[in-house]
């Protein structure tokens, strides 16, 4: 009886562990879980533009939750057979997360630890996605442009700016 029980158990979880989580664009962030039968799913014959305004120092698996969010969400649509040409993803920064953009050295100085999101920075931007620094931002928070940001981030003159610009442009803006 207690063999029955056990076989039954193993039966009946199955289908669970069947599934994992995978980072299948940007390895090891974003991950995903798939699935056959959902109620939307992406159509690989559209094109997705999504503009993220990142504004909040919230982590998530020990790096800025937006970011993440921004791999997540490219993970998702390749993961269902949406074209990387099809996929058009670009943010700013400002606010509270803007010491994210910190070389390894400014943020050692600044936070007194490792900047733990460079390596999902450089992820993204080989990837193709323009990630952008508020200059507003950067000043009101001290950030020196010229010997403090990382290279992969580019100044623009304000998220003020940048916000209706990619909007102009078609993309569905994401706080």
């Amino acid at each position: 009886m207690i063999r029955f029980v056990f076989f039954l158990l193993v039966i009946i979880s199955l289908p669970i562990q069947a599934q994992s989580w995978k980072t299948p664009a940007i390895e090891g962030y974003g991950r995903i879980i798939e699935y056959e039968e959902v109620a939307i799913k992406p159509n690989p014959q559209k094109e997705y533009k999504m503009f993220f305004h990142i504004t909040n120092k919230k982590e998530r698996d020990g790096v800025n939750a937006s970011l993440w969010k921004i791999a997540r969400l490219i993970n998702l649509l390749e993961a269902n057979h949406v074209p990387k040409e099809s996929i058009q993803v670009a943010a700013v920064i400002s606010g509270e997360a803007s010491p994210i953009v910190l070389t390894e050295k400014a943020y050692k100085l600044k936070k007194g630890k490792s900047n733990p999101n460079l390596d999902l920075i450089k992820k993204l931007t080989d990837y193709g996605v323009p990630i952008n620094i508020c200059g507003q931002a950067a000043a009101e928070r001290g950030i020196n442009p010229e010997t403090e940001m990382n290279p992969l981030i580019k100044l623009t003159l304000s998220a003020l700016i940048d916000i209706p610009t990619y909007q102009m442009q078609g993309y569905t803006i994401i706080r």
